[in-house]
């Protein structure tokens, strides 16, 4: 008969603990109350026909937990939803058990562990090597904490897939949280990019109207200079001043003339990639744009292929790259005085344009970020860090490259590479 001193020790030894510290306090309790040389809680997997037990007591200590195949077992009868007693000679009546042998046990009891879907889920087993001889004190024990134990391993189960699934919730809700700050990323740069072009658009159309009011007053300018130089030739008032007067007229018309040309190249608006056109003449037309900048400070070294370099694409597009690559350059030297290189060759397949400068250069940590949207090393109020990555999708929308070398303190090289039209 089990006492109740028996069992408010065993209570009290594993009351207010939980997971694997409840079952191994557990264990350790029965095995000494019921004297088994082995005591183990296992659990059961059908897919495989195993137990792996999940708290293993021999000899009275902890021991570390194994798996074995219930096939030609007695745990296979408890398995099965009954009690399974063997008081002795147990191996007699399962001689293919080899752990039975090798452990040298004599007897067996074991009892199953239920759930509250009253499924077999597991066993509670007691070995010894000799005959049992307290059958009813052990089933005893087995019964009154099989609920216990039961109870406590659909708790761990549930606490475990709970972890898994909000380990899983949590992975989700990165994922989709990296997902949208990369969308919302997109759509900055997509609504800057938008920006941008509606700014280039809007100011293609201002140099559009501006340079058809210039063409006007120049046409007058023009026809004037011919009319003055008609008429003086047809006097006597002809002399070294008045010719000087005259081409410093016309040298200021064929100027201006030429920035108007640059400025209509420059503007053209529409979106074909079918256009034929001079890498060399984009080249001019956007130093003459730029001419200001220049002044007297920084020289412009060519070193042109000395034929056409005709490409397909959309040439106001080329322009906007160029004119912002020279930019970019002529900024990069705006504290000083430098060389402006401009360098045009044929490659294998490509048009090449080199534009170097002697500006300070960009320094090697921050090379691989000049094709992120909104990177910039210029002080604020001076570029919002689009210009080179637009540069960069427009070389790409027409099937180029573009290639940069810096040097920090000593300047850059940007190299353009677009198909050659053959």
């Amino acid at each position: 008969m089990i006492q109740g001193e028996l069992l408010s020790d065993i209570i009290e030894a594993v009351s207010n603990t939980y997971g694997n510290e409840f079952l191994n306090r557990l264990t350790l309790k029965l095995a000494s109350t019921i004297k088994a040389d082995y005591t183990f809680i296992a659990i059961f997997d059908k897919e495989k026909y195993e137990s792996q037990t999940i708290s293993l007591v021999a000899n009275g200590a902890i021991a570390e937990n194994m798996s074995y195949s219930l096939k030609d077992t007695p745990c296979a009868d408890v398995i099965d939803d009954s009690v399974c007693y063997y008081p002795n000679e147990v191996q007699k009546y399962f001689p293919d058990d080899q752990l039975l042998v090798e452990m040298k046990i004599e007897g067996y009891i074991g009892t199953p562990l239920i759930n509250s879907k009253k499924e077999v889920m597991g066993l509670i087993v007691g070995l010894y090597e000799t005959e049992i001889e307290n059958k009813d004190d052990i089933l005893t024990l087995f019964q009154i904490f099989s609920g216990r134990i039961a109870a406590e391993l659909e708790r761990s189960d549930y606490e475990l897939r709970l972890e898994k699934y909000n380990h899983e919730l949590e992975s989700l809700v990165d994922a989709r949280t990296r997902e949208l700050k990369q969308t919302l990323e997109e759509l900055k740069e997509r609504q800057n990019q938008l920006i941008e072009s509606e700014k280039m658009a809007s100011l293609g159309l201002l140099s559009a109207g501006i340079a058809h009011e210039i063409n006007n007053p120049l046409n007058f300018i023009l026809g004037g200079y011919f009319g003055v130089r008609e008429i003086l030739e047809g006097s006597n008032l002809v002399s070294e001043k008045t010719e000087l007067y005259l081409e410093a007229i016309k040298e200021g018309v064929d100027r201006t003339s030429k920035i108007v040309k640059g400025l209509n190249q420059f503007t053209r608006s529409g979106d074909s990639f079918d256009e034929h056109f001079d890498l060399h003449d984009i080249l001019e037309n956007c130093l003459t744009v730029l001419v200001h900048s220049l002044r007297d400070r920084i020289l412009v070294v060519k070193d042109y292929y000395p034929h056409p370099l005709i490409v397909k694409g959309n040439s106001g597009k080329i322009h906007q790259v160029i004119l912002n690559i020279l930019t970019n350059a002529i900024q990069a030297m705006d504290a000083d005085s430098g060389i402006l290189g401009l360098k045009s060759f044929l490659g294998n397949e490509f048009a090449v344009i080199e534009i170097s400068d002697t500006g300070g250069g960009i320094p090697e940590e921050f090379q691989n970020q000049i094709r992120n949207p909104f990177f910039t090393t210029k002080d604020p109020g001076k570029g919002v860090g689009l210009g080179l990555p637009i540069a960069y999708k427009i070389i790409e929308d027409h099937k180029g490259f573009i290639e940069m070398e810096s040097i920090w303190g000593k300047g850059s090289i940007f190299r353009i590479k677009l198909p050659i039209q053959k």
